[in-house]
């Protein structure tokens, strides 16, 4: 009760507040991202489906937009690549549903046959659709509204806010002790942090990957060594909260972030990464136990396919490789065009899997690829432009990281480069291309990124045209910043 009263006041003071500054009251729900899903969380109000309090102060915060963008002379300048290539993304998302509509039966059968409650169209409408397109509406007035290096940098730090304030959550509910025992920590985790949190530990082994890096990228920002040991040390403890998820996706994807990062422009911290490696290996045994897992033992499946007699290629996958041959030769018979959302389902993947491996109970709900997940829905003409567009993302804010000018930009894009390449890296083995909670944070950091590039590029120009541009009568510089300081 105490909760749900101080959730109340905080969305009714946040929501008043968006008249006077919408912006910043778009950042305090980024941060709210962090606790919103929990189990105590109410999903509805006065009995009203959609009625919650994320759905109300999202609604305010957009009114308020409204009311104010043209007073605060906000543009939508995106460059003409990024603009189709999120025409495209937002598009295939209705495309896909449009044409999911067709193979109902398909879903109904699977969950049928696994006793699930089958859902009703207008249930996958609400759950497929609009929230898939509600999750990208922070990213984008993000985008729109941060007009000056201020707003840069509260964007920032609400997404770096709410990574902590989940980080905190997942050591609260983690005991120190699972980090001796591998499996007692995966079965935990499992059954614990999506009850307790509302994130599954997979999404939260992706996101606790992505902010240590993120934090540690904002040492650059520091204005003292007060703050530069603060963000040192929280990037430290949300390593500590990676390992409590248990999630080896999450290791994997902190590992393809630090070498990214250290190619870019932190070499010294390649030679540092095989020791640091070493000694988390040596000294924390869940980890260890974790990321071997399947190494040296027999498989539990007959078919070589699964192993070859030293090692449990589907225990070291998560039985991931026992879903992807049958997804791979759905793609297979419809490479261009794939076969609408959910085409996991309507291609007949899911039965002919659980058919194969009905050991798994329940069945697989998912591709757990997020890749192959699009790949099945869309096709290629589908699934390449959304791809291409995370790749020009990653390059833009590839340049700003590498910008040794502007701290600003420099941490701007390592902190878009760590939240962006955890992810994608992260989607190999789950995840989903299609926008949802857990990745709100992340799309708020691309509207971060996508205006952090325009601002450099019109600074570019504005250092280039000071010379030519003086005062009349005293015979100074007078060009200045396109934005404000």
């Amino acid at each position: 009760m105490i909760r749900y009263t101080l959730l109340t006041l905080v969305i009714l003071v946040l929501s008043v507040y968006a008249f006077r500054d919408w912006y910043r009251s778009l950042c305090g729900l980024l941060v709210l991202m962090a606790f919103i899903e929990r189990y105590d969380m109410p999903r509805q109000m006065l009995g009203i489906t959609g009625l919650n309090p994320w759905n109300v102060l999202i609604v305010f915060i957009v009114i308020a937009w409204m009311i104010n963008a043209r007073r605060e002379q906000l543009t939508w300048d995106f460059s003409r690549q990024i603009r189709w290539l999120l025409f495209i993304y937002i598009a295939v998302v209705f495309v896909g549903f449009y044409r999911m509509t067709d193979g109902m039966g398909s879903i109904r059968e699977f969950y049928y046959s696994t006793g699930k409650n089958i859902p009703t169209l207008s249930e996958l409408f609400i759950d497929d659709l609009l929230n898939s397109l509600k999750y990208v509406v922070p990213g984008l007035l993000i985008f729109h509204g941060c007009n000056t290096r201020s707003r840069l940098l509260w964007g920032l730090g609400a997404c770096l806010l709410a990574s902590f304030f989940l980080g905190i959550q997942i050591i609260r509910w983690m005991p120190l002790s699972d980090l001796s025992d591998g499996d007692a920590l995966s079965e935990r985790a499992l059954r614990v942090l999506d009850r307790s949190i509302g994130y599954h530990r997979v999404d939260l082994a992706a996101m606790m990957a992505s902010a240590s890096w993120a934090f540690f990228v904002s040492r650059v920002l520091a204005p003292n060594k007060f703050w530069l040991w603060t963000f040192t040390g929280i990037g430290m403890i949300l390593i500590l909260s990676l390992a409590l998820t248990g999630g080896r996706t999450g290791y994997v994807s902190w590992a393809a972030v630090a070498l990214l990062l250290s190619a870019l422009r932190w070499r010294k911290l390649v030679l540092a990464m095989p020791i640091l490696v070493l000694a988390v290996v040596s000294l924390v045994p869940a980890v260890r136990d974790r990321m071997f897992q399947g190494f040296g033992e027999q498989s539990r499946f007959e078919s070589a396919t699964f192993g070859d007699g030293n090692n449990d290629y589907a225990a070291i996958t998560s039985d991931r490789i026992l879903i992807w041959p049958s997804v791979i030769g759905a793609i297979g018979d419809a490479p261009l065009f794939g076969y609408g959302r959910k085409g996991f389902f309507t291609s007949g993947a899911s039965l002919e899997i659980r058919r194969l491996y009905p050991v798994k109970g329940k069945g697989f709900p998912h591709p757990h690829n997020a890749y192959l997940e699009f790949l099945i829905d869309n096709g290629l003409v589908g699934a390449l432009p959304v791809f291409w567009f995370f790749f020009v993302i990653l390059k833009q804010s590839a340049i700003m990281f590498r910008d040794k000018d502007s701290p600003l930009y420099t941490a701007t894009g390592g902190i878009a480069l760590a939240y962006i390449a955890g992810q994608l890296v992260a989607s190999i083995g789950a995840q989903s291309f299609y926008p949802r909670a857990g990745v709100v944070i992340m799309w708020a950091v691309i509207g971060l990124a996508m205006r952090a590039y325009i601002m450099r590029e019109k600074d570019a120009i504005g250092s280039e045209l000071a010379p030519i541009v003086s005062d009349n009568r005293r015979n100074r510089p007078t060009a200045a910043r396109t934005y404000i300081e």
